[in-house]
């Protein structure tokens, strides 16, 4: 290879190349960003956590990544966000301080000297200075005002620019392209489908970086993934039900929410709630796991309960007494429906 191929021009022209590679990979990176939160958004409108793992399944790693470091940077991305929130919220929080000395004393009994005001106004001049500073003001208004006022003989009467006058749009009425003043979104085209013009993708466009929009959007760790969910759509109580199903613990879960419902609601839990989504235990699998959970020992606090009718219940006694945990389910078992 000659001198001049291996020269300063060759060089650059690697530095270039490479400078560019990196920025691609970058707004890949960005994009994917973009696209798993709208993704987290659009499983919360369907009641479903997301998972690392449903990534890959669905093309939103970029090609430079594999699975695991894509999920290592979308968690620090989280992360770094959720810190400089904080941060932000901390330096936008009041300050109070006490005074020290006098404020708002006439100079008569001992106020101070007169303090010039940021607008240059004295703030506790005299009167007639106080009119001319006020005059002042006013003045200073008008001339701002009048450097961004609308100049009546920039138009005529129709409101058109007229010879001389700057121009601040294009009419769209002479033209022969109906679309001449339109601005499309970057990526997209006009196509003409069944005498009706509609944006579709462009696929011959280059990429263009979109906006990341991760407000909203928690993050649960658990003891092999963490799981995301849009709190503006889905309630942190049913992401935590999610959570926990995902999970796969029975014993944690059945545990969790017996607790969970007798403190907050106070209520005992029906056997035949887990059932129900997220758990969709079977009635076998719920006996089993209170059976683990009694023979363990570790939960001394849940019991068990069953109305006159034979439907079961669960409860804590950290939060409910045996004899009202039983009214209650006798309420809602067998009494409740005599009611409605």
């Amino acid at each position: 290879m000659s001198e001049e191929a291996t020269g300063p021009a060759c060089a650059d022209g690697f530095g270039e190349a490479a400078s560019e590679d990196a920025a691609a990979r970058e707004l890949a990176e960005h994009n994917a960003l973009a696209d798993v939160f709208d993704d987290v958004r659009a499983q919360s409108a369907q009641s479903a956590l997301v998972e690392p793992t449903r990534w890959p399944e669905i093309g939103l790693v970029p090609e430079h990544l594999d699975a695991e470091e894509f999920e290592m940077l979308v968690y620090e991305y989280l992360e770094d966000e959720r810190a400089a929130q904080a941060e932000d919220e901390a330096d936008a929080a009041p300050v109070y301080r006490t005074a020290t000395r006098a404020v708002g004393v006439p100079r008569a009994f001992g106020g101070s000297e007169p303090a010039e005001a940021a607008d240059g106004v004295f703030a506790n001049a005299e009167p007639e200075d106080a009119e001319e500073a006020s005059a002042g003001a006013v003045d200073a208004e008008a001339t701002a005002c009048s450097e961004v006022s609308f100049d009546p003989a920039a138009a005529d009467a129709s409101g058109e620019a007229i010879e001389g006058a700057p121009a601040t749009a294009k009419a769209l009425e002479g033209d022969d392209d109906p679309f001449a003043g339109l601005e499309l979104p970057p990526g997209y085209r006009l196509v003409e489908m069944e005498g009706e013009f509609v944006l579709v993708p462009d696929e011959e466009a280059e990429p263009v970086e979109r906006a990341i929009d991760c407000s909203g959007i928690v993050a649960l760790v658990g003891a092999h993934s963490y799981y995301l969910y849009d709190r503006t759509v889905m309630t942190d109580a049913y992401a935590h039900w999610a959570f926990l199903a995902a999970e796969d613990d029975n014993v944690v879960t059945f545990v969790d929410c017996v607790r969970e419902d007798s403190r907050i609601y106070p209520r005992p839990l029906a056997a035949s709630s887990l059932g129900n989504p997220p758990f969709n235990l079977a009635e076998d699998a719920v006996a089993q796991t209170w059976n683990i959970v009694r023979e363990s020992g570790a939960y001394p606090d849940i019991q068990q309960t069953t109305a006159s009718n034979g439907d079961v219940y669960y409860f804590s006694t950290e939060h409910l007494s045996p004899a009202y945990a039983a009214s209650l389910a006798e309420w809602d078992a067998v009494e409740r429906k005599m009611h409605l």
